[in-house]
């Protein structure tokens, strides 16, 4: 049985959840599609090279897929070894960025990448943080699962409370280990990005709830990141520290009154051409005006040429696939560490491509969040790529039986009757 679980585990063919390889092997042809065919055509018709466009781009979704595929070769079990070590990295880099990033001449008040030396290769650590939070929150609730339920994870903020309750203790063994993560991580991508800083906020809480941790906690983290985020915002505005509050009011305020910036109303003329069926691969009359139509707006370029029924419900089904399959496996796991972690990716994935598709069709202000696998741009592309290839681990290690199961982490056991 042994000889046979090794061959299995060695062998070099993909493992896990088949209907998840197919999903990523879609969403990168789509990737290859939308690319090329918003920037390459374009440069064809500006007698640029349109073949590095595709090249860059081809060589960019192979570096995707190799990473799911080695990285579902990994065991689960050693990402609770290093979740700590990748959680500090990706801070550390994330909070860099403020002092030596590279901004983008259109939002120069909002920095993102960092630039590597040498190798002249730009990087967006809030992707990498993204994932590693998810990675952190999932171990430490399954470190508390035997009492998750019953003990608070926040002190009383009254000092009787505080007293009688064992305050202290309360943020010493939970609250910091816990939540701190999430505070500090959240805190770090606001200023350059808040919506993506609310996206994982509202992934981590998502996991807290699955994770058994009391509602009435919950309320509190709710409304402590309430208080906090505007504070923050009053802070930068009377102090005129850079930050960019003034362009989410200000977003907010044209979302609110009806008016529609530049971006927008470009994004609804190529999703009104597109129609049911599309103008067809390569047809789009947008490209060149539609801003962002290989990132932002992928969603209303993927409209416009393919239509709302191939290509925008395709996709939207690509999508919600990915947490359905989460579930899925979620549901087979049984303990805290390998479900929670598979949940929180898959929510993670499913949260950016709704949000974005939703600015795309100027449901919601615009936020600047790329869609997920599809959209132009190298981190994203590698660390959800990553984050997909943790899930396949997972469902790999159920198919070959090699998830651990240790009592204490049992989110069903512990589950009230």
């Amino acid at each position: 049985m042994d000889n046979q679980q090794h061959t299995r585990t060695g062998s070099l063919r993909p493992g896990g959840d088949m209907v998840l390889w197919i999903i990523a092997v879609i969403l990168a042809a789509v990737s290859v599609l939308v690319v090329y065919s918003s920037t390459g055509i374009q440069a064809l018709a500006a007698g640029g090279d349109h073949l590095r466009v595709l090249v860059r781009q081809l060589v960019i979704v192979a570096m995707g897929l190799l990473a799911v595929y080695g990285v579902h070769k990994i065991n689960y079990q050693f990402y609770g070894r290093v979740v700590w070590i990748a959680y500090g990295i990706a801070l550390a880099f994330t909070v860099m960025v403020y002092f030596i990033g590279e901004v983008n001449p259109q939002a120069p008040d909002a920095p993102r990448w960092i630039k590597i030396p040498l190798l002249n290769f730009t990087f967006q650590p809030s992707d990498f943080l993204k994932v590693a939070t998810v990675m952190v929150v999932a171990r430490e609730l399954a470190r508390r699962q035997r009492t998750i339920d019953r003990k608070p994870v926040l002190p009383p903020f009254s000092a009787r409370g505080w007293k009688e309750d064992g305050g202290a203790k309360i943020l010493r063994e939970t609250s910091v280990p816990l939540l701190l993560p999430i505070a500090l991580a959240c805190a770090a991508i606001m200023p350059a990005n808040l919506s993506t800083a609310v996206i994982l906020f509202v992934t981590c809480l998502v996991m807290l709830f699955i994770g058994r941790v009391r509602l009435r906690d919950l309320g509190k983290l709710i409304v402590l990141a309430a208080v906090a985020a505007l504070c923050y915002a009053g802070v930068a505005a009377l102090t005129g520290m850079p930050s960019r509050s003034g362009t989410w009011v200000a977003r907010l305020e044209r979302f609110f009154t009806g008016e529609k910036g530049y971006q927008v109303e470009q994004a609804e003329i190529a999703i009104a051409v597109g129609g049911l069926t599309g103008r067809g691969a390569g047809e789009s009359t947008q490209r060149g005006i539609l801003p962002e139509a290989e990132s932002d707006y992928a969603f209303a370029f993927v409209i416009e040429e393919y239509g709302s029924i191939v290509g925008g419900l395709v996709v939207i089904l690509l999508y919600l696939w990915i947490f359905f399959r989460g579930i899925a496996i979620f549901r087979k796991c049984g303990t805290a560490f390998p479900s929670l972690l598979v949940l929180g990716l898959a929510l993670l994935i499913t949260m950016q491509a709704m949000v974005n598709m939703m600015v795309a069709t100027n449901m919601i202000p615009s936020t600047g969040i790329a869609l997920p696998l599809i959209s132009k741009g190298g981190s994203s592309e590698l660390f959800l790529s990553c984050a997909l290839g943790m899930m396949l681990g997972v469902s790999r290690q159920i198919q070959e039986q090699t998830l651990d199961t240790p009592r204490a982490e049992t989110l069903y056991e512990n589950s009230p009757r």
